[in-house]
């Protein structure tokens, strides 16, 4: 009896140690830090070589270049943009260049046995897919049977779209190779049936020419690669390892840095790398997009996993794809040290040796496992824990500051009264007045209901129901700038929102699933299970005061100094904490009948954790169709929201927004901007006369009149009735005149069988004698009017 009790309680603890393991914080190991100055010590020129032209498809590269994260590994890095006739893999084997970017396709090439070594896996998903007409009904694979293709020109992308066509059975032969320059046009010509894309880049300017297209995305056919990869040859990571460790790390610095802060690394592209004269629009579109394909809510940044990769492998052997096993899978990645020495600069030095202690927040009663401030004032927890590890690595003194609420610290830390938050996420609210370290703990954000209710596959579906947060929190934060219309209910701390849910008073409760799993099971609220997950995760980071820099980059390089056993022990104490805090082994004494008791509920809880396991895996894997359908349903709800319905161009409210945020930039940077007011001549007329539908034709001819004879970085819409508005940045009035009169003239000999001929006036003004908006639209009023008290069908330039 003795050991079948004894067994039993084993196999609880075994299972309830898998489930905390599942749901606790994940460490994270990020490279996001320094390994000291002088990886090149012979002062080389890296190059790396881009996938393509300049875009937000590589800002984490540029700002590891311009915030200088490249300078604090001590290299000289120059990235060179890409020429679509040279194979990068080859510009990489030859060693004409050190590193490259390229896609999955690298497993063909290592099948072949050629020496290459991926550094890091930018993005998790690829952003290649199909794109079709929408007017053509080709919506699936196998719709393209048959058809035309027009493919990459030569083999360094792709290998989705390749792995795509042949789980479908359509042979090679479709493809065609086209000039990237042409594609798109001979898309519209009909002179292809679909074409390669980028999916945040194409998509967007068919859109903004007008055309209806669909997508054929590989990864909804099963067919889930990498996207964009870090490579170099092996002889570099064999005899610069270091060198290699220094590049990974500074590029993943630059992305964070870089999807932290899009619209900066936007401007910066519009001033410094916009070779293809891409619009900001364009650039704001691209930089979502990319965002969604990294993916590094759901993986560290930059993370390859040696099992996906052979998968991958197996996957294209099937498709008959690779004609060999990669041998040695696992040496394909490089692993180069998982942690480094410290070494800081003599600035961080001097400022650490300045500080006699750095205070930091706690909330009272805290947040645990992650930080607990006990009654007798000590701080316990993993946070905790870490920093007596920085305590003894940067020889620095850490005081704890007692706090009632979050929110009480969050107006401290604003007020600069404190110097570190230890466990706190990084939202943009908090980066106007805090740094952050990389993440050292990561954990799911969730939802928790009671037993009765549903699972929740979308927090959509929470309107109308009573759901909780913490006050102040990262999931306050989240659900009042995402879900605004939910109803929403604040609480001081986590316990009293879940006590507040056992008991009826509210329906959900949002919050960190490591936070929630223990105060559930520590307060034996059995009543309460895990919901659902939301598509954010809790990436806790040490919050630095803002002007104090020197102290967040030391902390970096510390945690980076940290070996992989340190992060793991920690992990482990507080693991194993939460399995024998609550259990009593003194209950093995205690009548076989009561244990027996026991151990029956152990085994129907037991029981009901593995069916909600199953249940929470259907749940998520609803969670993430639903999640597609809601993208997609964004998508044209964003493309229905700005365009006019009639004319097919921009409508009134999206050009507000768009020329308010280019005449601030035109009057930051000393920029040009003009714009142009156009007027249908006498349309009252032809409405009158030949009816409202022949007016609808007319203003439907002018707006792509207008379209054919602007530039990509010009901005059209529909200003309202028969007027439009052109905005032109980077343009004088002089030059503005020059179009409005190509457009005026392309208008009056334009010949619409069954329409009767019409002109257009128009008005120019820039901004040179404009201090604000209202001042710049009000003088190009003010010339169309002169335009049309003149005669008409002519433009007219502000006079300066």
């Amino acid at each position: 009896m003795v050991a079948f009790i004894v067994l039993s309680l084993l196999t609880a603890v075994r299972y309830i140690a898998y489930v905390l393991a599942i749901v606790a914080c994940f460490f994270s190991t990020s490279p996001l830090l320094h390994a000291g100055d002088g990886v090149a010590a012979d002062d080389e020129l890296i190059v790396i070589q881009l996938k393509w032209r300049h875009q937000f498809q590589f800002a984490g590269f540029y700002a590891a270049l311009e915030q200088g994260f490249f300078a604090d590994e001590g290299l000289r890095v120059e990235l060179r943009e890409r020429d679509p006739s040279h194979n990068i893999i080859d510009l990489v084997l030859d060693k004409e260049v050190h590193y490259g970017i390229s896609d999955s396709v690298l497993l063909l090439h290592a099948a072949n046995e050629v020496p290459i070594i991926l550094v890091a896996a930018i993005m998790q998903q690829p952003a290649n897919a199909l794109m079709t007409m929408a007017s053509s009904h080709v919506r699936h694979p196998k719709d393209l049977l048959g058809r035309r293709i027009s493919f990459y020109e030569n083999d360094s992308d792709g290998l989705d779209i390749l792995a795509l066509l042949a789980e479908q059975g359509i042979h090679r032969s479709q493809l065609i190779r086209t000039d990237w320059s042409i594609r798109l046009d001979e898309l519209i010509a009909g002179n292809v049936d679909a074409v390669s894309i980028y999916t945040s880049n194409e998509p967007f300017r068919m859109r903004e020419m007008g055309h209806e297209v669909n997508i054929i995305y590989p990864q909804h056919f099963g067919i889930s690669l990498y996207g964009d990869i870090l490579f170099t040859h092996r002889d570099e990571a064999q005899q610069n390892p270091e060198r290699v460790a220094a590049i990974r790390r500074a590029v993943i610095r630059g992305w964070h840095y870089a999807l932290d802060n899009k619209e900066e690394l936007v401007e910066l592209i519009l001033e410094q790398y916009n070779s293809q004269q891409k619009s900001r629009a364009a650039l704001l579109y691209e930089a979502d997009a990319i965002e969604a394909l990294i993916a590094r809510r759901q993986f560290e940044l930059g993370h390859l996993d040696a099992a996906r990769v052979d998968f991958i492998v197996r996957q294209m052997q099937r498709l008959n794809l690779l004609n060999r096993d990669v041998s040695g899978r696992e040496r394909l990645i490089f692993r180069g040290q998982t942690n480094y020495a410290l070494t800081l600069t003599n600035e961080e030095r001097e400022f650490l040796e300045s500080l006699k202690t750095i205070r930091f927040a706690a909330e009272v009663g805290g947040w645990p496992p992650l930080e607990m401030l006990r009654a007798d004032g000590s701080f316990e927890g993993i946070a905790a824990d870490y920093m007596k590890l920085l305590s003894d690595i940067l020889n620095v003194r850490f005081e704890v500051v007692a706090f009632n609420d979050w929110q009480e610290i969050l107006d401290s830390a604003k007020r600069r009264d404190i110097d570190l938050l230890p466990a706190a996420v990084s939202t943009p609210d908090r980066r106007q007045f805090l740094n952050f370290t990389a993440p050292y703990v990561r954990s799911p954000s969730v939802v928790v209901t009671r037993i009765e209710r549903d699972f929740v596959a979308d927090l959509n579906l929470l309107a109308g129901e009573k759901t909780g947060v913490v006050d102040g929190y990262a999931s306050d934060e989240m659900m009042s700038r995402y879900y605004p219309h939910l109803n929403v209910q604040r609480y001081p701390y986590t316990e009293a929102g879940l006590l507040a849910l056992a008991s009826g008073e509210i329906d959900y409760f949002v919050e960190n699933l490591a936070v929630a799993s223990h105060i559930i099971k520590s307060q034996g609220l059995s009543n309460l299970k895990i919901a659902g997950q939301t598509p954010y995760t809790f990436d806790l980071s040490f919050g630095v005061r803002r002007d104090w820099p020197l102290l967040a980059s030391a902390l970096d390089k510390a945690l980076a100094s940290m070996t992989a056993q340190e992060h793991a022990d920690i992990y482990q104490r507080w693991v194993q904490l939460e399995m024998t805090q609550h259990f009593d082994v003194r209950r093995l004494w205690l009548p076989a009948a009561i244990i027996l008791f026991i151990m029956t509920l152990l085994v129907i809880y037991l029981q009901r954790l593995r069916t909600l396991n199953r249940v929470i895996q259907i749940a998520h894997d609803q969670l993430e169709q639903a999640e597609q359908r809601l993208r997609e349903k964004n998508s044209l709800l964003e493309e229905v929201s700005i365009t006019d319905k009639l004319t097919g161009v921009f409508n009134r409210h999206h050009l507000d927004q768009i020329l308010s945020d280019h005449f601030a930039h035109a009057k930051r940077y000393e920029r040009h901007l003009s714009v142009v007011i156009f007027d249908l001549d006498h349309f009252k007329n032809v409405n009158d006369t030949h009816g409202h539908q022949v007016g609808d034709h007319i203003l439907q001819a002018f707006a792509q009149t207008v379209m054919g004879c602007i530039r990509n970085s010009d901005v059209f819409g529909r200003w309202g009735g028969e007027e439009f508005l052109l905005i032109c940045p980077e343009t004088d009035a002089d030059q503005a005149v020059q179009v409005a009169e190509k457009i005026r003239t392309q208008f009056a000999h334009l010949t619409l069988a069954g329409l009767p001929k019409t002109t257009v006036s128009a008005g120019v003004a820039d901004d040179s004698n404009a201090e604000t908006l209202h001042e710049l639209i009000g003088q190009a009023d003010k010339q169309l009017y002169a335009a049309k008290s003149a005669g008409r069908n002519q433009v007219h330039p502000l006079k300066t």
